[in-house]
């Protein structure tokens, strides 16, 4: 499950499947696990990583500190 993000309303945090470079990186989802991103980046193709952030369902829009 997702958690509020309390820096950001509207925004949760959660593990990012996500292919780039941040700020232009592309965001195939958000999980509340990181074994559930991780098996989300079989499905979302090569190049694909998983990062801990924050992402706006509305805009699809992830961000992140540091990977983990």
């Amino acid at each position: 499950m997702l958690q509020t993000d309390p820096r950001y309303p509207g925004w949760v945090q959660g593990w990012g499947v996500i292919k780039g470079e941040s700020p232009d990186w592309t965001c195939f989802g958000a999980y509340g696990t990181r074994q559930e991103a991780l098996d989300a980046t079989v499905q979302a193709g090569q190049g694909y990583t998983v990062r801990w952030g924050s992402y706006n369902e509305s805009s699809k829009q992830f961000v992140s500190g540091d990977p983990i």
